[in-house]
């Protein structure tokens, strides 16, 4: 009996372009697929052409439509068990991004923070009562810093029976914040260290993703359709290794530490000048406290110890700005933040091609979703020739 789409459904028409992709790619996996499937509706196309009557054809199209199938659904379950890792990787990228960049910043932070400590217990040590003054006095030029000591003297004698500035006194151009801020956070220092602190953040990057990488592995059980269409189960490689994105990994890192590096090497440009001071108030406002007798040495070593941590905080705050903002051309004029965000869509992508080539060799995923379209062409012809019955 003749009805619509009869030489389509008898000859696999949908599948033809597909077995011949899968062919071409792996001869061995093509053809046992065809093969498979052919086996499988053998005896329902020999029930469509022997058919003589309308409920006989209708029980024989019927027949294929359950055939075609239950092919179909151990086919969808490869991708569909690909794609449900893939979504639980994707899920996971932002989560151990925003852990990196969190576990960064706190250890620079915290990195910063020692540095202050340091730097305060040796302006506490160092430091003297009229540091202060001496410190924004520099700031002002010759001329201001001469009539800053002539003015600091008179109110010292009045006050105090004596000057504590020689005439003759050379102020070195150089405050005490400015140098032990150039001691402590040496550009090379800096850049060293905190290069170090993302390298020891990556490593856990990287771990976190192995571990996570390696328990998403694809469940060998919903991919049995393949295992059937393979001569051989040593196709499901069980020991199945990251290679591929282990190298994304170390490539994408590498780069990245020596971006965050060279980013860290602008100390210099920003330390103290950050502060702002202005040495005519900051003259005023000293002179006014001598001679309210508030001034004492441990008032002019908090100022100093205020000074540096300040300069430090914002160098740090303007660091972390720096790695969500600056587009480095080393990382393609990408700022660290958003490299290290598209590290994990590299990471991703590389870890699903893997699981490509271990499971099914040189068979894509994409071969797959080909397969699975043809199924459903050829599911069309089917219900629409029994439309055409009923």
């Amino acid at each position: 009996m003749d009805f619509s789409y009869k030489n389509e459904i008898l000859s696999l028409k949908a599948f033809e372009q597909t077995f011949k992709e899968l062919k071409e790619v792996n001869p061995e996996v093509g053809n046992n697929i065809e093969a498979s499937l052919r086996a499988s509706v053998a005896e329902s196309h020999q029930l469509i052409e022997q058919a003589n009557s309308i409920p006989e054809l209708h029980l024989a199209l019927l027949k294929e439509q359950t055939t075609i199938q239950a092919q179909n659904s151990q086919y969808l379950s490869i991708t569909d068990e690909i794609n449900q890792k893939k979504i639980v990787l994707l899920e996971f990228k932002p989560k151990v991004y925003h852990e990196f960049m969190d576990e960064v910043e706190s250890e620079i932070g915290r990195y910063f923070s020692r540095k202050a400590q340091v730097i305060s217990a040796e302006i506490k040590t160092d430091g003297s009562w009229y540091s202060g003054l001496r410190d924004s006095a520099k700031k002002g030029g010759g001329s201001l810093i001469n009539a800053t000591i002539k003015g600091i003297n008179t109110v010292t004698k009045e006050f105090n029976k004596k000057e504590i500035f020689s005439d003759d006194i050379k102020v070195d151009s150089q405050t005490i914040v400015e140098r032990l801020l150039a001691k402590h956070l040496d550009n090379k220092e800096v850049s060293k260290d905190i290069g170090e602190i993302f390298t020891r953040a990556s490593k856990s990057y990287e771990k976190k993703w192995s571990e996570k990488i390696m328990a998403s592995r694809p469940n060998l059980k919903r991919l049995s359709a393949f295992s059937l269409a393979h001569s051989s189960i040593s196709a499901l490689k069980l020991n199945f290794q990251l290679g591929a994105t282990e190298q994304v990994l170390a490539t994408s890192i590498g780069a990245a530490i020596i971006g965050v590096a060279s980013l860290a090497a602008g100390w210099h440009t920003l330390t103290y000048a950050m502060l702002t001071v202005f040495p005519p108030l900051a003259v005023f406002a000293a002179i006014v406290t001598i001679a309210t007798g508030i001034l004492t040495k441990e008032k002019a070593i908090e100022k100093r110890q205020a000074e540096a941590k300040e300069a430090i905080n914002r160098y740090y705050q303007y660091f972390i700005q720096q790695l969500y903002t600056y587009k480095m051309p080393s990382l393609g004029y990408r700022s660290i933040s958003l490299y290290m965000e598209e590290v994990g869509e590299n990471i991703v992508a590389a870890a699903l091609k893997e699981w490509e080539k271990g499971y099914f060799e040189n068979i894509s995923l994409e071969h797959f979703r080909s397969l699975n379209q043809a199924f459903v062409t050829h599911l069309m012809y089917v219900n629409e020739a029994i439309d055409e019955l009923d």
